[in-house]
């Protein structure tokens, strides 16, 4: 990395023989300087090595100062130019001053005759406060290049995470279906079902929370009823919380709640706060869920008679990784970001949340608040499609991890598929050239040639329509589903795939 230029002082006077000795004097002291006989001129040269500008009132005329205001404003953010403006009447030149540069938060005005030591003495300080403006410069990077890093390790560790995650959900899936009676069997079936799920739902937090802190989540909003969104995802955590032996309960308020908003993200928000409640309420109890509406807001609230928190906690409830009882909060699982991602997304809807605890041991209470939607379009259920009949599909596997591998071929065999396999892209290629299949599921980061690279190679031979590209990754941004798309998928999933939901994809 290049040293950064020196600051210089850049001294304006219409007065040539002033500027020149204004320059010679800072330079003695070891100021770096420079004269300009105007503030057009310097307006047109003011960039990242000035360090402070040198005003005399003679040069402020009215004419030039836009181009030198524009030419300030265009600076970074972090910059605060400072301005030293030298004038017999301070008082009059500061009125102008606080007119000309409005934004201006570091001015210094010096009374003529101006003293020598009194001028060097200002510049000293304005070119510290912009070594300061610069340090912070530099830490907003470095704070920049952090994050990035951050994130970039979260997709990997995400990725990394998700393929063995991949093969131990189709095992498991494949050993419900080969329905043993063993008792022991079941039970540790249903153990390694939860905890994998466990795992699964602590990835997907760590990716929602990089993306939720830098502004990458976007929803797709439309009209819902807010009613069933809550009666869904109640629906979707229940196994969870009776894991736990909570009883969860739900009471609406009103026949509907019409909102705009995204209904996977207020259905990921009302799972969060019931699975917050089942973590932190010890012995079996119920859970209660209520919706309302109050001065045109829909209210959901997710009440329990759990662990509580001390009232001066409930802010920091919100916080990323926050363990505000650190002991408790490893026993019951989680990293300390449901709660984060729940305050993100209900922002985003434009609306809040608050958290309520008479103390410990006395329970909790989340309420969440989202704008009740204006005008009178219709509410739109979002009706159940019924189950496809179930086809017999010819199948390519491309896939590099043997583990994953395998136990698709067996799981798409147990569903009655006819299943080809390769290992690597450039066989994955001619393997499904070679077999014409109705659908391939084709892993995304294979050696030599990737996933995208086999979609758009075999695009060039079969077009869209006459067979289903699905592709398969541990990489979960929207970057990536828009990639495999414009690689030619027509899906994108992420794993540990559903078995559910693939097998509803081959009956479509």
């Amino acid at each position: 990395m290049n040293a950064p230029a020196e600051a210089a002082a850049c001294i304006v006077s219409p007065n040539a023989a002033d500027a020149e000795l204004a320059v010679r004097l800072l330079e003695e002291t070891g100021v770096a300087a420079r004269a300009f006989a105007s503030v057009r001129d310097l307006a047109g040269a003011l960039d990242d090595t000035v360090g402070c500008l040198i005003l005399v009132e003679e040069a402020l005329l009215a004419e030039d100062i836009p181009a030198l205001r524009e030419a300030v404003a265009g600076l970074p953010a972090w910059r605060d130019l400072p301005l030293i403006l030298v004038s017999r009447d301070v008082g009059a030149l500061g009125a102008v001053a606080a007119d000309a540069f409005p934004d201006s938060g570091n001015v210094t005005l010096l009374g003529r005759p101006l003293n020598a030591h009194t001028l060097v003495s200002a510049v000293q300080v304005a070119l510290r406060a912009t070594a300061r403006q610069r340090e912070v410069r530099d830490l907003i990077a470095q704070r920049e290049q952090a994050v990035k890093a951050r994130d970039e390790f979260l997709a990997m560790l995400a990725h990394e995470l998700r393929n063995p995650l991949a093969p131990m959900s189709n095992a498991l899936h494949i050993m419900r279906m080969l329905k043993t009676d063993d008792p022991a069997a079941l039970k540790s079936i249903e153990i390694l079902e939860r905890q994998v799920g466990h795992v699964v739902r602590m990835v997907d937090d760590l990716m929602d929370v990089a993306r939720l802190e830098r502004g990458k989540v976007v929803l797709k909003k439309e009209r819902l009823d807010l009613n069933r969104v809550v009666s869904s995802a109640v629906e979707s955590c229940l196994q969870a919380a009776q894991a736990r032996g909570h009883h969860v309960s739900v009471r609406f308020g009103t026949d509907a709640l019409p909102v705009d908003g995204d209904a996977v993200r207020l259905e990921q928000i009302v799972c969060n706060l019931v699975n917050n409640a089942a973590k932190f309420t010890i012995r079996p109890d119920e859970i209660l869920v209520k919706t309302s509406v109050e001065a045109g807001s829909a209210l959901v609230a997710v009440e329990d008679r759990g662990v509580g928190f001390p009232a001066d906690s409930a802010e920091r409830l919100f916080d990323p990784f926050l363990q505000v009882n650190p002991t408790l909060e490893r026993s019951a699982g989680g990293l300390g970001m449901g709660l984060t991602i729940v305050r993100r997304l209900v922002e985003l809807h434009g609306g809040s949340v608050h958290a309520a605890s008479a103390g410990p041991d006395k329970g909790s209470r989340f309420t969440v608040r989202i704008p009740l939607a204006s005008g009178v379009a219709p509410v739109h259920a979002h009706p159940e499609r019924p189950p496809a009949r179930p086809r017999r599909r010819r199948v390519v596997v491309v896939e590099d991890n043997p583990d994953i591998r395998e136990t698709l071929r067996m799981l798409l065999h147990l569903w009655g598929h006819e299943v080809a396999m390769a290992s690597d892209g450039r066989s994955g290629v001619d393997r499904v050239l070679q077999e014409r299949p109705d659908v391939a599921l084709i892993d995304v980061g294979l050696p030599g040639m990737n996933g995208y690279e086999v979609a758009r190679a075999i695009r060039k031979s079969i077009p869209e329509g006459a067979i289903r590209l699905i592709a398969v990754t541990g990489y979960g941004q929207p970057s990536d589903r828009e990639a495999a798309l414009n690689a030619g998928f027509d899906t994108h999933l992420l794993k540990p795939i559903s078995p559910t939901l693939l097998q509803r994809l081959l009956a479509e």
